[in-house]
């Protein structure tokens, strides 16, 4: 993906986690908790954000 690309992505994301926060009776966007999610959820906690090319 490009940098437009990805931030789009992300900009939806933001999105869809602010619905989870806030919508009552809550929000499903349908999103699978993949292996690929969750390794980046795994370096974001860890402070550790690489480049993936590395």
């Amino acid at each position: 993906m490009n940098v437009d690309q990805h931030l789009k992505v992300a900009e939806w994301h933001i999105e869809q986690a602010r619905l989870h926060a806030t919508v009552e009776g809550g929000h499903s966007c349908g999103c699978p908790l993949t292996d690929d999610y969750q390794k980046v959820i795994d370096q974001v906690e860890s402070g550790n954000i690489v480049d993936d090319d590395k």
